[in-house]
């Protein structure tokens, strides 16, 4: 007898409500179980005579025995025992009607899904096929659910298959809906297993017409990208042209955005247009613009591309070149590249006629000494295009090799310059082909000045470009910053910037590769009298105002710590003002007071042209905060470590007697070293004060970037820790401070809670005050306390705890001298516009046109 739960769960009002989606024949069967009376003892000491104690040990061994053989006959997967039925594990009848038997198995089939899972499938199917029943053809509830059930098991889906093309051979008819079923429940969950289900069927059943459209609409919110591409290929070979609305539209909702621009691409190269309402999508409208620019076998290329980023593999290398230098789609048919060339060589018989001879003889393609002895037998150089012509009017290709491809663009462009450079080149054609000797040649011909050389060594090594003077501009800066450093880098730029050449991302990393090389947590060596730090990051703020990169922020975060380890705080901060300015969305309020820099405008202009793309900091949306989205440029300048490394630089700055005083801001004169005490004496140079870095984190914090006060809280403890705490550092630096500190730690809580506006730290002279002030944090408070009874505030605070810090502190002469960055940076920006501008002016002039015009 099943037990209670069992038969609670059978009952028929309890497995229409646990599957609705089973057809109707599934709920026929009403009684799942033999009733069983329900039988009460009412006595408590009643025995059973020993009878029936006998039957009942008697039956428990049938039982027994019985439930041995049910179990070996379960552990067989293909050939299940005979008895399995008649012991009511699954009952499967045969009725004469084959509506009944489909909707008999389909009861039988979910009362043991649901018992037994997946275990229950199988046994249900591996006795339907040793009892040799076949599958309904037809479209109805129960074919659809025994279809259905079956393949979500994945040990039945190819013998499932094989059972509809054995249906399909025998009797011309299968399962119609057996595609989509597979395919809308395998694509979501095992992509590479739903491809490989996909070829079966079509080889077993010889599908034509596919339903993607309706399995791309049906899987709008469970696809993934794996799915996308599995998609893709089953796409990409199929006679479906209506995929369009379906899937690009999804993916640019989602923000996959290089896998939308594939499926436009490819949707493109098969005719498959979006309709009109798609059609007006603003990205919609960009991808058609980018693909209106290529070839229909560069979209082609694309498509099949492995590459996670297809977009700027495209945007770079000329596709169609590529193809050919991989090799030709058919199997070449050649003689010998050196027999071809001294064919090409005799005098008796014109090229034109040897062609015509190679054709006849069935030769299809030809190696590079061929093409080059074909190209000096050439008389003018301008018949060369002919030549190439008539090659492929015989259906003759050039070997897939760099100097065949370079030698034909060139002639065909006519560069004759550098097709006769290359004629009369002394090497061998193979090494064209080798990038690293190109690389070194062209370092060897810059430094002999053979420019004519060098423009060709270029060109080769730009050849598969889509735009070859970008690129060989750029790998000319890349290779004068390897060979001589700085040297010719801002007359390689003045070129670039007047020919509105942009820079690659590989010039940037040459640029900044201009730094040494820094350990981690070890401060950067300088190389000579030569100021690297200040000369990377002026380029990079003259690349930026001239719109020739758009310059990540993550870009600046070596710089800022490499100005900050060296003591240059003065420089450090103005950099930070100039590229707050600069990176500071202009759109939202809170960075609506900063001053604008007049190249700032023109040069975004040029950004958002040149990348349309929406990963870019000038593509930030000016109404996200800094606080809800870490991809905020702001935030990834300033981020929360930075922003405790400036507090403790300042520390450094002003507490370390041999700080750096910054001379070198003054001229190379006065930054020599005889000029320090003069130049402190009369006040022109003054120390820093310790406060710099939390004066100058608060400025930040007013001019709109966020600094959450734990952040400040946990940089000042950990340099309190160090000054005034209980061990001994490590680090020299922090021993000199410790030693040369004069001010009491209640001075530096007082002054750090006046420059933040709030307290930060609860002053010492708190301590024992009330309820309040009991959890008061000191750096000589351990956080594990020692089981004592009481301890002395004067041992820890010193003798003078009580005493209150009432007075304000003076500010000192380097304060006082320092003028307010913010106003420099505003003076500076209007003097770069009235350069500009010579006419026009300034906010500061026209103030005080205006009050000389009122006293007159």
């Amino acid at each position: 007898m099943p037990s209670a739960l069992d038969r609670l769960l059978a009952s028929p009002a309890l497995r229409l409500l646990r599957a609705p989606e089973l057809p109707t024949a599934c709920s026929t069967a009403t009684r799942c179980c033999r009733p069983v009376t329900v039988r009460r003892h009412y006595g408590d000491d009643r025995k059973r005579p020993s009878k029936r104690e006998g039957r009942r040990w008697e039956y428990q061994q049938k039982a027994i025995v019985n439930r041995e053989h049910v179990l070996q006959s379960l552990g067989s997967e293909d050939a299940p025992a005979k008895h399995l039925f008649e012991n009511a594990v699954i009952r499967v009848a045969k009725p004469a009607d084959a509506a009944a038997q489909w909707a008999q198995w389909a009861v039988t089939l979910a009362q043991h899904e649901r018992l037994n899972g997946p275990l229950g499938v199988r046994r249900v199917w591996n006795e339907g096929q040793m009892r040799g029943y076949r599958l309904p053809t037809d479209e109805t509830p129960d074919a659809e659910f025994l279809w259905g059930t079956f393949i979500k098991h994945h040990l039945l889906v190819l013998k499932v298959i094989e059972h509809a093309a054995r249906l399909l051979h025998e009797t011309g008819k299968t399962y119609p809906r057996l595609y989509d079923l597979v395919m809308s429940y395998w694509l979501p969950r095992r992509p590479e297993q739903a491809l490989k289900f996909h070829h079966l069927l079509l080889v077993k059943l010889g599908l034509k017409k596919l339903p993607l459209q309706a399995l791309a609409r049906s899987g709008r919110s469970t696809f993934k990208s794996p799915a996308y591409e599995a998609l893709m290929d089953m796409y990409r070979n199929s006679n479906e042209r209506d995929l369009y609305d379906d899937v690009v539209p999804v993916l640019i909702e989602r923000g996959d955005l290089a896998m939308a621009r594939r499926w436009h691409a490819l949707c493109t190269f098969r005719n498959d247009v979006p309709s009109e309402s798609v059609a007006s999508h603003p990205i919609v409208q960009m991808f058609t613009v980018e693909t209106s620019t290529m070839s229909k076998t560069d979209l082609h290329f694309d498509t099949i591309s492995t590459s996670t980023k297809p977009m700027r593999v495209t945007a770079r290398y000329n596709q169609e070149l590529m193809r050919r230098l991989l090799g030709r789609d058919t199997a070449p048919v050649r003689f010998e590249d050196s027999f071809c060339a001294r064919m090409f060589a005799t005098r008796t018989f014109p090229p034109a006629s040897i062609i015509q001879g190679l054709a006849m003889v069935g030769v299809n393609e030809i190696g590079p000494q061929a093409v080059l002895t074909m190209a000096a037998r050439t008389k003018p150089v301008g018949e060369l295009p002919r030549r190439f012509e008539e090659l492929r009017a015989a259906g003759i290709a050039l070997q897939g090799c760099v100097f065949s491809l370079a030698l034909e663009k060139f002639a065909m462009e006519q560069k004759w310059h550098l097709v006769r450079s290359m004629i009369d080149s002394d090497q061998h054609p193979d090494v064209f082909g080798e990038a690293d000797v190109q690389r070194r040649l062209l370092e060897y011909y810059l430094d002999k000045e053979d420019y004519v050389q060098a423009q060709r060594t270029l060109a080769i090594l730009t050849l598969f470009h889509n735009d070859s003077s970008q690129a060989s501009w750029n790998l000319l800066l890349q290779v004068y910053i390897k060979r001589t450093g700085p040297q010719h880098v801002m007359e390689v730029l003045r070129d670039m910037r007047t020919r509105r050449v942009m820079l690659t991302l590989e010039s940037i990393l040459a640029i900044k590769a201009l730094l040494p090389r820094r350990q981690i947590g070890r401060k950067p060596t300088q190389r000579g009298k030569f100021d690297d730090l200040r000369f990377v990051a002026r380029v990079f703020m003259t690349i930026l105002e001239n719109g020739m990169c758009a310059i990540s922020p993550l870009s600046w975060r070596e710089i800022i710590r490499r100005f900050g380890m060296l003591g240059r705080f003065r420089e450090l901060r103005r950099l930070m003002l100039w590229l707050l300015c600069w990176y500071a969305p202009r759109g939202s309020l809170q960075f609506a007071g900063l001053p604008k820099s007049p190249f700032l405008v023109s040069a975004l202009q040029k950004m958002r042209a040149a990348h349309p793309e929406r990963n870019h900091y000038f593509h930030f949306p000016a109404m996200v905060l800094q606080r809800d989205n870490p991809l905020h440029p702001i935030r990834q300048l300033f981020k929360p470590s930075f922003q405790q490394a400036l507090i403790i630089w300042g520390f450094k700055a002003g507490l370390l007697p041999n700080a750096p005083l910054e001379r070198s801001l003054f001229g190379s004169t006065l930054a020599k070293k005889h000029y320090r005490r003069r130049l402190l004496q009369r006040r022109v140079l003054s120390r820093l004060d310790w406060s710099i870095g939390l004066r100058t984190l608060v400025q930040l914090r007013d001019l709109g970037v966020y600094v959450h006060h734990h952040t400040v809280l946990k940089a000042l403890q950990a340099q309190f820790v160090v000054m005034f705490g209980r061990g001994r550092s490590n680090k020299k630096e922090n021993r000199v401070m410790e030693v040369v500190n004069t001010l009491p730690y209640a001075r530096y809580v007082h002054e750090a809670n006046k420059i933040w506006g709030s307290p930060l730290l609860l002053e010492p002279q708190h301590f024992g005050k009330g309820v309040l002030y009991n959890d008061i944090w000191h750096p000589r408070l351990r956080r594990k306390i020692n089981r004592r009874t009481s301890i002395s505030p004067g041992v820890i605070l010193g003798p003078n705890w009580r005493v209150r810090i009432s007075e304000d502190d003076d500010e000192s002469g380097g304060k006082a001298a320092e003028k307010d960055l913010l106003e420099q940076l505003e003076k500076h920006f209007a003097k770069q516009a009235k350069a500009m501008h010579p006419g026009m002016q300034t906010g500061s002039d026209k103030s005080s046109s205006e009050g000389t015009r009122l006293k007159k």
